[in-house]
């Protein structure tokens, strides 16, 4: 059986900054790993955006909710990636935050 993994990234940047940031960080890390590890789709909406992320030959879906002051980032792990949940929330938790310390937009 699976298990669901939930991230609250907090944040104080407001929810379109916030998902302006994340955004971004998501086409550089996409950008970054090319193909070789594994890809990953975003449907983005308003303050929300689906996931689909595959990896290790397992595709996970998720989805990414904007909140005022946190991101919260939800992934359906099969149960052969359950077995490490708690490393997987750590990556996802970490590579988010790294996301929102990005610099605002130049004027």
């Amino acid at each position: 059986m699976g298990k669901t993994v939930t991230v609250d990234v907090k944040h104080q940047l407001g929810p379109e900054e916030a998902k302006r940031r994340v955004h971004d960080g998501m086409d550089a890390l996409q950008h970054k790993l090319g193909d070789k590890n594994g890809a990953f789709k975003v449907d983005w909406g308003e303050n929300h955006a689906d996931i689909l992320v595959t990896v290790m030959g397992h595709s996970l879906h998720g989805a990414m909710d904007f909140l005022p002051h946190c991101v919260r980032i939800s992934l359906e792990l099969p149960w052969a990636l359950a077995l490490i949940a708690e490393k997987i929330k750590g990556t996802i938790s970490h590579q988010a935050g790294e996301m929102l310390h990005l610099p605002p937009p130049k004027a």
